[in-house]
């Protein structure tokens, strides 16, 4: 009896000890997969190009700076075209008169003129159109001169930001020309056939092709916004009267005025009408009578 009790005590702790050590293998083979993976991919992200790495860290790094710049630009720094258009009507000036204050006004204050016409019809009221460039910073200035040079009828004033638009073409600058660079790099290290160094050069005539491009661009904005547009259109009224409300009796005074004027435009209009259709009346009425008698005597045959 004392031999059948020791089998089991012996049997027991070989069951522990092949559980733990199937346990452990299963770990470790656990842990060989995940070790497999995470090599795997490692080489995965290691044979990635380096140049496409780059290229995105770069164009981020463009895109947050171009963005920061755009946003946090204090006022004194912003990019904005000024544009104005006013309409002046002279009363008590002459327009000769005009012209030479005018000519005055935009030599002291150091502009010049972009645009001038003039309309000088017999009979009317001469009129003529002013297209000015001022610096920006005798733009008010100059607007309120220029006011007080006739009547204002109408004034119209404009102000477009152009700071992002800016900063955006000077990026874009900056890009094209490190490109450049590179690609002068590049040239000077091909060794080889010919077509290679052609290839190469055609590339960089592509990059400086934007480039002027781009920078004619940005002239053309820097010159819009240093330089402030100023139209004036100036007309010749001796009798003007800016518009007030009118009372009852001033309404109806006023429709009277219009109708007498306009009785009075259309009777010098049917007197010039018959003015003109005399010479023809000469030819036609003579025509006219023959050529009824005709037809009243073949009537009276026919009966």
């Amino acid at each position: 009896m004392a031999k059948r009790d020791d089998k089991p005590s012996n049997y027991y702790p070989s069951l522990v000890f092949l559980s733990l050590f199937a346990s452990l293998l299963f770990g470790c083979g656990n842990m060989g997969e995940q070790t497999e993976d995470s090599v795997k991919a490692f080489v995965t992200s290691s044979e990635l190009e380096p140049g496409a790495s780059e290229s995105l860290t770069a164009t981020e790094s463009e895109e947050v700076t171009s963005g920061s710049e755009s946003e946090t630009a204090p006022l004194a720094d912003r990019k904005i075209i000024y544009v104005s258009e006013i309409w002046l009507v002279l009363k008590k000036t002459t327009f000769e008169q005009f012209e030479k204050e005018i000519k005055v006004l935009v030599d002291t204050h150091d502009g010049y003129h972009s645009e001038v016409n003039f309309h000088r019809n017999q009979g009317q009221n001469r009129s003529g159109h002013w297209v000015l460039r001022v610096p920006v910073d005798h733009y008010q200035s100059f607007l309120k001169s220029a006011k007080d040079l006739g009547v204002p009828e109408q004034v119209q004033e404009t102000a477009r930001d152009v700071t992002d638009e800016y900063v955006d073409l000077d990026a874009r600058i900056s890009n094209q020309k490190r490109l450049e660079q590179r690609i002068l790099g590049v040239l000077d290290e091909v060794q080889g056939k010919i077509g290679d160094v052609l290839e190469v050069e055609q590339q960089l005539s592509r990059v400086r092709e934007t480039i002027e491009r781009l920078e004619g661009k940005m002239r053309q904005l820097k010159d819009r916004v240093s330089m402030t547009t100023i139209t004036l259109n100036v007309r010749e009224d001796a009798e003007y009267q800016p518009p007030q409300a009118l009372s009852f009796g001033s309404s109806i005074g006023n429709a009277w005025s219009k109708s007498i004027a306009a009785m009075e435009i259309f009777f010098k209009g049917l007197t010039l009408a018959i003015v003109a259709l005399s010479p023809w009346l000469l030819i036609l009425i003579p025509l006219g009578y023959l050529f009824y008698r005709l037809l009243r005597r073949l009537y009276a045959k026919r009966k």
